[in-house]
């Protein structure tokens, strides 16, 4: 299954929206029918939410389609994968870019929600220039359908911001049944991933090519090497290392978005 975007006008605020289905990839009727209605759970939460840095629901369509489609305003200058690479941006401008996602994070997580799958490819640029995190308890449905091919969305570049802990050491036994749960503590770990992309203009494991020598690297718990970039100071770099820490000795999302706008006021 694979997330699809279109465009297409609106009556709502928006002159253009987004529709997004999760189509359909070699999985059973059973599978796709238990999917709708975990679907239709994610929804009602999304459509409840309010901030400034979380990308509305606007509603939802079927026709005639398999899956119900999410709708959500277009954003034209696309994730921040994209408006990264596109654009030549101030490091005060990069730290208020880390200020919104945290400060959407820390929204997510008072309303009970876990993101799960806080990546750059996640996170869209509205039209004030303001970060906004999408696609939030999405990765929860997708545990749903381990074995089957919606898993494999999860593996590539995903893997890159995802905590260590989500994945068996090699220290494991492999007889051990593994089964993960997604808690606040991975996003945060996922916060400080994405702040390093953000800053130094490189995704996490910058220095190694090869996805599946990512994920070996998180399995052995080696963490991220420090890129080149004179925007990474010591203080920036400290703050995503707190962040990478054991799960129970990570900071919370409150106090990387305090630190963040600490950070912040002394790059102004």
């Amino acid at each position: 299954m694979m997330p699809q975007y279109a465009s297409a006008n609106s009556s709502s605020p928006y002159n253009l929206v987004a529709v997004k289905h999760l189509r359909p990839c070699g999985t059973t009727v059973a599978h796709w029918q238990r999917m709708t209605l975990r679907l239709r759970r994610e929804i009602i939460v999304w459509q409840r939410l309010r901030h400034e840095n979380v990308v509305p629901l606007l509603g939802t369509i079927s026709n005639n389609h398999p899956c119900i489609g999410l709708i959500s305003p277009w954003m034209e200058a696309g994730n921040l994968n994209t408006f990264l690479h596109k654009e030549s941006l101030t490091l005060a401008y990069r730290v208020k870019l880390s200020c919104d996602i945290a400060a959407g994070l820390c929204y997510l997580h008072h309303e009970g929600i876990v993101h799960g799958d806080l990546t750059g490819a996640n996170v869209l640029i509205d039209d004030n220039d303001a970060a906004r995190l999408v696609d939030f308890g999405l990765s929860t449905i997708m545990e749903e359908f381990q074995g089957t091919s919606f898993m494999t969305s999860t593996v590539g570049g995903a893997m890159r911001y995802r905590a260590p802990e989500l994945l068996p050491s090699t220290e494991a036994d492999v007889h051990d049944v593994f089964k993960p749960t997604l808690t606040t503590m991975c996003d945060v770990y996922s916060l400080g991933s994405v702040v390093l992309q953000i800053l130094s203009g490189h995704a996490p494991y910058y220095n190694i090519q090869d996805d599946i020598l990512v994920t070996l690297a998180l399995s052995r718990r080696v963490r991220p090497s420090r890129p080149p970039s004179n925007s990474l100071t010591d203080p920036y770099w400290d703050l995503i290392t707190r962040c990478w820490v054991k799960a129970s000795f990570r900071p919370s999302a409150d106090e990387v978005y305090t630190s963040l706008l600490q950070l912040y006021e002394s790059s102004s």
